[in-house]
């Protein structure tokens, strides 16, 4: 997991969401994936969630115009309602004008992602009224890493081992307390994208919220390996 998903995962978690985020960075950062990303976060309805991009060189009045009926009664089967402003850095003059209207008078349960490479670009009035998230560099896609195979290969197995045994992984990941975080990020990312089991990945970050909490480590270790094995736990 990113720094910024990490940084999205918390904002979700503390129920502290904003009513407006700028996404900053260069093209290809990540920024579009990051806004999909906290809306799974924050658990937006699929008819909760729009996306409004420039009409040729920019974002126009008609448009915002637009999407201010979108939002205007809030989200309709969840708790929050997302819109995602591609190129948020062309909207026209009368165009911000119209949006920063919206962003005075919040809907509650509506969030606004804006989507930039220039914050130059965007009036100050507007730029007050994000929580600014910078994307640095161009998205690199994750990688297995070699020196967790071991553990890639416990992951993988684990549908068929025993209690004994899938406790005997919890006793392996406990001893990695210094980098226990990052190490099931990592395996949350191997279930999902390598062995395509999202219930697996779910079994695994759950856990990593659980510890965050300060819950009992080695008390939530043994119970997300013994599920991660398909034990009743």
């Amino acid at each position: 997991m990113s720094r910024t998903q990490k940084i999205l995962e918390g904002i979700a978690q503390s129920g502290r969401v904003a009513g407006a985020y700028l996404f900053v960075g260069p093209p290809e950062s990540g920024k579009k994936a990051a806004a999909d990303f906290f809306a799974g976060m924050l658990q937006c309805a699929r008819q909760d969630k729009f996306l409004v991009a420039p009409s040729g060189a920019s974002l126009k009045i008609d448009q915002v115009r637009e999407l201010q009926s979108w939002v205007r009664f809030g989200p309709a089967a969840g708790p929050y309602l997302m819109v995602v402003v591609e190129g948020a850095d062309t909207l026209t003059a009368e165009a911000a004008a119209a949006f920063l209207k919206t962003l005075e008078e919040p809907v509650p349960g509506v969030v606004f992602i804006l989507l930039a490479e220039r914050e130059d670009k965007l009036p100050a009035t507007i730029l007050s009224r994000c929580q600014k998230v910078i994307f640095e560099d161009k998205l690199i896609a994750w990688r297995p890493s070699p020196e967790l195979n071991p553990f890639y290969e416990e992951i993988k197995k684990a549908g068929g081992r025993g209690p004994l045994e899938l406790l005997g992984l919890s006793a392996r990941l406990e001893k990695e307390k210094e980098r226990l975080e990052d190490l099931l990020y990592d395996l949350a990312y191997f279930a999902r994208y390598e062995l395509a089991d999202s219930r697996l990945a779910r079994i695994i970050l759950d856990t990593l919220r659980y510890i965050k909490r300060k819950a009992n480590l080695k008390l939530a270790l043994d119970v997300m390996c013994l599920k991660l094995g398909g034990e009743n736990v």
